[in-house]
């Protein structure tokens, strides 16, 4: 494409040279600078929430169409550093699908050159516009767009190139370059309708970067330079004004080339950069034409430089800029889920607690409530593992909870009680995002004795505070952290019955309990401003739990010390346990998505098996390990440390 400037807003146009036909499609190297991505996706094929992948697009997206159409079917290259892939192939890679070129009868409708309004100057006649790729879709598809799908729309380099060119040999004023520019971006606008009205549910939606900041642009002058910026950013501004107007009913997924893009130029050493300003094919060059040295390839690369050097051509990114950008757009695609363990920590959180209530109200569903007042503290520790699922990665979370309490007797029969509890549950894994959950807990209880039965109940209410919420994105060489924190509030209750039978020195017999639990995390923000920080919103976990059981409690003593067996074993099943969408989006980006997060367990095995020691009439020591088994995506196991004692 080879153009030598821009018009500057108010400079006269400035004369453009001819060049090659493929190398017009180069605006897309911009968005490759946004190559900042990581090397993340190097393993197993991550689980994608989406079906298959369509793609439509321009050369940053193309990955063999142009080069199959002009080489009669014999050469499927793409714009980089080949034999090297785009950002889209990456990406398609990274969550397990083949993305092929359309000619091929592949899901990659993109072809270099291709504009949304124009062509770049010197592309074939017979490459489709972005709106026609979109419509050679639906017209094979019966006009249905399929609701599972993720489609890819990038597009507006080649408008800008093809503007900046006619106003370059006076065609048009800057002026009506701009105007041409926006209604560009309209148009991808417009496809977003188009998609939405078809029925799809989730568009990848990428802006471009600075076109201004290429080689191809710096060896035309500051000028031409700041005329391209200018109109990367008119470009920029009027599709964030189209996302805001046709987002409603439809998941768009932000992608800021334009700042991943400066951000890599800012520091290139930091993400494996050692050039950022020479291409590595060459300036004349066509990336569609380079391989690397000794390929017999029209232009070639020197060894390495597909790695270390950023552009491939004027325009266009290397192998190494492609993948940065496709780890940035992984990690926004994934954020959503990892997020959605934050409601899951205070489950457990309260569980620990209750199992303290439990306790003591045991003991009043045994015989007589005791007399007097009654104060206890309880601490348990239990780890955890969050299995991973379809949407998220393992993880473990080390759970510490203090309960303190008093319990007293209004009667023979009954007793009541009240309770604080302060919980400390840090989590995190390989992949997954990291943070502590601060979950302080008030809590009511009371148990009632019915002969040789018992009802006991207790409700809580809880404060949570998330801290340290850690999100790691590695991008090449470098390891990006973005953190946050937030608060939320938690309702639980649980009622229990049961009966207990004597049978010698024990007394067995079922038990029947019921549980709820609201929990809501509050919206938040990623603090650090850039380019892949993003904002999460409200989350609201309900969990309503039914569980049967049998337990068992003894009677022995050791060295004149009383001592009290007990264990217990239940089936649990949670009604309301499901997949919760985590709505999205970046904070420098408009754009609002939603997606599916941790899968939890319906339904699992409790046991416990516990030791009290009665040291006094007014001490009681005790000690318990609970274990939660057959779950399908988690597994616990706790230790209870607890005293009781009398005034």
């Amino acid at each position: 494409m080879q153009y030598r400037g821009a018009p500057a807003a108010t400079d006269a146009p400035t004369e453009h040279p001819t060049h090659k036909e493929p190398r017009m499609l180069r605006t897309r190297n911009l968005a490759v600078a946004v190559g900042l991505a990581l090397a993340l996706s190097a393993g197993a094929a991550q689980a994608s929430p989406f079906s298959k992948i369509f793609v439509f697009g321009d050369s940053l997206s193309d990955d063999g169409n142009l080069s199959l159409a002009m080489s009669g079917g014999t050469v499927q290259n793409s714009f980089t550093t080949n034999p090297g892939q785009v950002t889209l192939q990456d990406v398609a890679q990274y969550y397990g699908y083949g993305l092929t070129p359309s000619l091929l009868g592949g899901t990659d409708f993109a072809w270099g050159g291709a504009g949304l309004l124009h062509n770049s100057p010197g592309t074939p006649s017979t490459v489709p516009l972005l709106t026609a790729q979109l419509q050679q879709y639906l017209t094979a598809s019966g006009g249905k767009a399929d609701p599972t799908a993720l489609y890819s729309v990038w597009g507006g380099a080649n408008d800008i190139f093809y503007n900046a060119y006619v106003a370059g040999i006076g065609g048009q004023t800057a002026q009506q370059a701009q105007l041409n520019i926006i209604a560009a971006a309209q148009t991808e606008g417009g496809m977003l309708a188009t998609l939405k009205s078809a029925g799809a549910q989730y568009v990848l939606l990428f802006n471009l970067p600075n076109i201004g900041a290429t080689p191809a642009a710096a060896a035309q002058g500051p000028a031409a330079q700041q005329a391209l910026t200018g109109l990367t950013l008119t470009f920029n501004n009027t599709l964030d004004q189209a996302i805001n107007q046709v987002n409603t009913g439809i998941n768009i997924i932000p992608v800021n080339v334009y700042g991943v893009f400066n951000e890599v130029l800012a520091n290139p050493s930091l993400y494996g950069f050692t050039n950022v300003t020479t291409p590595a094919c060459g300036l004349a060059a066509s990336a569609v034409e380079c391989g690397p040295a000794g390929s017999g390839a029209p232009y070639t690369y020197a060894p390495g430089t597909q790695n270390t050097y950023l552009f491939a051509d004027g325009v266009h990114p290397t192998t190494a800029g492609y993948a940065l950008l496709g780890q940035y757009v992984e990690s926004i695609i994934n954020a959503p889920a990892q997020m959605s363990l934050l409601p899951q920590a205070p489950l457990a959180a309260y569980a620990a607690h209750q199992r303290a209530l439990r306790d003591e109200m045991l003991v009043d569903s045994l015989g007589e409530a005791r007399k007097g007042v009654h104060f206890f503290a309880n601490f348990d520790y239990g780890h955890q593992t969050y299995d991973a699922t379809a949407n998220t990665a393992r993880s473990t979370s080390n759970n510490d909870v203090l309960t303190i309490g008093a319990n007293a007797a209004a009667n023979r029969n009954f007793s009541v009680g009240m309770a604080i509890g302060a919980a400390q549950l840090n989590t995190g894994g390989v992949g997954a995002v990291n943070f502590k959950t601060q979950d302080l807990l008030f809590s009511g209880f009371a148990n009632a004795r019915f002969g040789a039965a018992y009802l006991s109940g207790d409700a809580s209410v809880g404060q949570l505070s998330y801290t340290n919420i850690t999100r790691y994105i590695p991008l090449g060489p470098a390891l990006r952290v973005e953190n946050a924190k937030t608060s939320g509030s938690q309702l639980a209750g649980t009622l229990e019955g049961g009966y207990w039978f004597d049978w010698g020195n024990m007394r067995t017999g079922p038990f029947a309990q019921l549980g709820y639990q609201r929990i809501s995390v509050g919206q938040f923000n990623e603090s650090s401003g850039d380019a892949s920080a993003m904002w999460f919103g409200k989350q609201v976990l309900k969990s309503a739990t039914a569980e049967l059981g049998w337990q068992l409690t003894g009677r022995a003593a050791l060295g004149g010390v009383p001592l009290q067996p007990f264990a217990r074993v239940s089936y649990e099943h949670d009604s309301d346990a499901q997949t919760r969408l985590v709505s999205a989006g970046l904070t420098t980006m408009p754009g609002t998505f939603a997606l599916p997060g941790f899968i939890p367990g319906k339904n699992w095995v409790n046991a416990s098996l516990g030791l009290s020691a009665h040291f006094s009439s007014s001490l009681t020591g005790f000690a318990s390990y609970t274990g939660m088994f057959s779950n399908s995506s988690q597994k616990l196991n706790s230790i209870d440390l607890g005293v009781s004692m009398t005034f």
